[in-house]
This record gives C-alpha cells, sequence and structure tokens, in this order.
C-alpha cells in the first residue's frame, strides 16, 4: 500500500510537470496562465505530499505540510479563474484581489499553526508501519478553507457545464466536456477526503493523478490548448497585415499586433473599428492610415462545417498603390508630353495651362503669355527632309527653354507651334527682356551650328493682369497669336544659311 501510494505520487508529480511545461511553452494569454497556475500548484502540493509520506518524525511532517499547502491553498483558486475565463466569464479585478488575500490569510494560519489553534489543533504524529499519520482536529480557518474550496468547485464546474449546454459547436462542446470530466473526477476525490473518517491517505492525490491524464487527454486529442490554433496565432501575429476576428455577435474574439498598432483603441472601443472595416469593404473602399493604404477584406470562419465569425485582414497595399499611382504618374507623363520636343502637347495644355492661369488669377498676380511659331519650316522639309524638320523643332525647342524663366510652361500646341505661358512680375520690360534672351539664343545657336539652315521663330509676348472673365485666356491666346503673326510678317519666311 504505501509502494503504491508513493508510485501514484510520483506519477503525478512527473505528469504535472509535463503537463506545466506543455502549458508554459503555449502560453500567450490570461487561459493558459491560470492553467499554469493551476499545474504549478497542483505539482508543489504533490512534492511536499511526497515529503509528508516520507517523513519519519513531527518536525519534518510539519515541514513538508506547510510546503504542500503552499500550493494546495491556490488549486482551487486556479481552478475556478480557469472555469471562467474558458467560459467567457470576466470576474472583477477587486473580487480577485480579495480571494487572493483570503487564500494568503489561510497559508499564513498554515505557516503558523503550531503557534495557535485556527487550522488545526490537538495535533499528534504517529508512524502506522511506513506511513505517517498526522492526528489532528480541524480549527475555524481549516473548515473555512475546505468551504471555500467547495464553493471553487461548485462555480466553476456549473459554469461549465452552462457554457457546454449553451455551446452549438461541437470542437467546443468537446474541450469543454473534457474540461468538465477532469475536475468533476478531481471534485469527486476532493469530496470523498473531506468525508473520509480515516485520514491516513490524502486521496486527492488519485484524483490529481486522474486529472492529469485526462488533461494530457484533451491536450493531445482534443486540442485543448489549441496547439494548431497557438502555431496559426503565431504565424497571423508576425504579419504585416492586421488581422481581426468576430464572432457571430459580432464582438472582437482576436487582434494581432498589427491590428492593435493600426487601431490603438480597438480594446476599449471596438464597435467603430469594425463599423469602419465593414463600410469600407461594401463599399469597396481601401482604407488609409497615417502614410499607409490598407485593402480590406472579409472571411468567414468556419471548423468542421460550423461558422465561428468572421476574419477580417488589413492587407497593406501601400506598396502597390504607390506603384500604381507612378505609372499613372507615367503615363499621364506620356499621355500629355510631345515626345520630339518634351514639351506637353495640347491635352497638356488644356489642363496644366488652365491651373497656371487660375494660380495666377487667384494670386492676384501678371500673366505672362506668348505664342511662338517656328519660320521656315516647310522649306527645312521640301529641301532636307522630314528628319531635319523635326530635328528643327526639336533644337527650336531646346532654345524656347532656355529662354524662358524658372516656374514657366512651354506647350507644343501645333506642328510648329508653341504656347508659353508663366507668371509675370507686371513689368512691361519684361516682353523686351523675352525677346532680347530669344534673339541672343538664335544668334548663337546660328553662328555655332554646322547645319545647312538658320532656327527662326516669330513670337508674341503679352503681360496681361488678369480680370477673371469668360474665356479669358482664350481671349489672351488669340491675342498673342495676333501679335506673333505681324511679327512673321515683318520677318523672312525663311532664312537661309
Amino acid at each position: 500500500m504505501y509502494y503504491l501510494a508513493l508510485a501514484v505520487q510520483y506519477i503525478g508529480i512527473i505528469g504535472l510537470f509535463v503537463e506545466g511545461w506543455l502549458v508554459l511553452k503555449s502560453w500567450k494569454d490570461s487561459l493558459r496562465a491560470y492553467l499554469f497556475f493551476g499545474c504549478v500548484a497542483s505539482l508543489v502540493n504533490n512534492l511536499g505530499y511526497l515529503l509528508e509520506m516520507k517523513a519519519q518524525n513531527g518536525e519534518a511532517y510539519l515541514t513538508a505540510l506547510q510546503l504542500s499547502y503552499s500550493g494546495r491553498v491556490w488549486i482551487g483558486f486556479s481552478l475556478f479563474l480557469f472555469a471562467f475565463e474558458l467560459c467567457g466569464i470576466k470576474i472583477p479585478r477587486m473580487i480577485v484581489r480579495v480571494l487572493v488575500l483570503i487564500q494568503v490569510g489561510i497559508y499564513v494560519t498554515i505557516l503558523t499553526l503550531q503557534y495557535h489553534s485556527l487550522y488545526y489543533y490537538d495535533t499528534d504524529f504517529i508512524l502506522d508501519g511506513q506511513l505517517p499519520v498526522f492526528v489532528h482536529k480541524n480549527g475555524v480557518v481549516h473548515s473555512m478553507f475546505f468551504l471555500l474550496q467547495g464553493i471553487y468547485i461548485i462555480l466553476g464546474i456549473t459554469a461549465l457545464i452552462v457554457s457546454f449546454v449553451r455551446e452549438k459547436k461541437k470542437a467546443v462542446e468537446r474541450r469543454l466536456f473534457i474540461v468538465i470530466l477532469a475536475m468533476f473526477i478531481e471534485s469527486v476525490f476532493f469530496l470523498v477526503q473531506v468525508f473520509q473518517p480515516i485520514k491516513m491517505y490524502d486521496l486527492t492525490m488519485i484524483g490529481s493523478m486522474l486529472g492529469t491524464i485526462i488533461m494530457f487527454v484533451s491536450i493531445f486529442k482534443f486540442n485543448l490548448l489549441g496547439t494548431k490554433d497557438i502555431a496559426r496565432d503565431f504565424m497571423v501575429d508576425r504579419l504585416s497585415e492586421g488581422v481581426i476576428a468576430v464572432d457571430n455577435d459580432g464582438e472582437i474574439q482576436y487582434f494581432n499586433e498589427p491590428a492593435k498598432e493600426l487601431y490603438p483603441r480597438i480594446e476599449t472601443n471596438p464597435g467603430p473599428v469594425i463599423e469602419s472595416v465593414r463600410d469600407a469593404i461594401l463599399h469597396g473602399r481601401t482604407i488609409q492610415i497615417n502614410d499607409r493604404i490598407f485593402t480590406p477584406e472579409e472571411n468567414d470562419l468556419r471548423y468542421e462545417g460550423e461558422s465561428f465569425g468572421k476574419l477580417f485582414v488589413l492587407i497593406d497595399a501601400t506598396e502597390h498603390y504607390n506603384r500604381l499611382k507612378k505609372q499613372q504618374k507615367i503615363l499621364r507623363r506620356e499621355l500629355l508630353t510631345d515626345p520630339l520636343t518634351g514639351f506637353y502637347n495640347r491635352k497638356g495644355m488644356e489642363y496644366y495651362a488652365t491651373r497656371l492661369y487660375q494660380e495666377v488669377l487667384n494670386g492676384g498676380k501678371v500673366l505672362f503669355l506668348c505664342i511662338v511659331d517656328m519660320n521656315g519650316l516647310k522649306y527645312i522639309n521640301d529641301n532636307f527632309g522630314h528628319e531635319q524638320g523635326d530635328r528643327a523643332i526639336t533644337e527650336l525647342s531646346k532654345i524656347i527653354r532656355e529662354a524662358l524663366k524658372e516656374g514657366d510652361m512651354a506647350f507644343r500646341i501645333g506642328g510648329d507651334e508653341f504656347l508659353l505661358i508663366g507668371a509675370s512680375n507686371g513689368s512691361e520690360h519684361e516682353k523686351q527682356d523675352f525677346a532680347d534672351r530669344v534673339e541672343a539664343l538664335l544668334k548663337n545657336y546660328n553662328a555655332t551650328s554646322n547645319l545647312p539652315y538658320k532656327i527662326d521663330m516669330s513670337y508674341g509676348p503679352i503681360i496681361a493682369r488678369l480680370k477673371g472673365d469668360e474665356n479669358e485666356l482664350d481671349s489672351l491666346i488669340q491675342l498673342s497669336d495676333a501679335k506673333m503673326y505681324e511679327m512673321k510678317r515683318n520677318r523672312d519666311a525663311h532664312l537661309r544659311k
């Protein structure tokens, strides 16, 4: 009998150690924290009782008893917390703190039991063969402690049974059932131990061993600790995407770290978060947070054919949208830009010239505008070919670009016709300054080029204080065009080298 009891202790200790190690490996939330707490408390209790069984005198037995109780006082409490957490029942922090203080107070009376009769009195130590027996009578704190353990057991098992009855998902039902079975068996041995007439062996040790075996089965067979889920969560927590899981009632049950970074208030005020994500999905919109752009997705959470809720994933699409914007910018530039000169084309003029006009008008500034037309292009095409004609237009565009002030814009609006526009300082000398720059550039270019023809152009610069009249920009372009043709009539149709 003695050696059988020792074997039970060793098996229980080894089992609790392995169970605690498995729980510790998967520690990631309050549920596993409470289960680990219970494993450690039971392990200490079993170790202490093993030393009680080996004690050969009263002093050694008392020391082992006090060690054993350093775990025993917390077993019922930890299982109570574990059961409520598993059922999703929140215990107010104040109640938890009060219960902790009560447990500590009980243990203090056990540590000092040789000085009072609150826990045990009329104590004696005898050896019944190899099995030590501690004879005692129970004090008021002892009765209170066992009453409290009974309350923990009743509340915990009741919460588990109610959750089991209400639960509709088979996978969750199996997990709840296995926990109920383990707690029920340990509770039965606890009650038998309380009411047994001969107290030579603590039967709760057998209950602890059986409960440990059942928990092993649940961990490996029924995935009690959610090992697969933990592995998935481990991966999910490290994704750049935000992940939010809600149950069928729309309550948030899980979110990973990226989701918390995106929505810092998701813990305290989750309602608006889910509402905004669902609204974005419904209307096909992206979600912009700070300088990042996210594409929300909604997926059904299903396991073995049952719906557990919804999984929202916020995919970081910033780089994708940045690439699209860059491509759109390139396409727009290609669409609005003349490939020969690099100036904006007529479509570009319709977009940018109007914007620049509006900026000058709103800023109360003066507008510089000039129509430019190349002289002698037909002569160059007829005598030297269209390839040289294109080259002549390219060279003229370089001269125009150099003649412009910073901030001015140039548009090729026809074969050899250009529009120049920009903000002016309002000085009438600006028109003459522009003409002087153009003539100097043309003269220098023609003097140094080896082309068989000369580059020349006619232009009609104007300075206008804008009024905002309807079609004012078109009217100014027509005015500049007329001035340009007036200049063209006064110049040679073409200039030959």
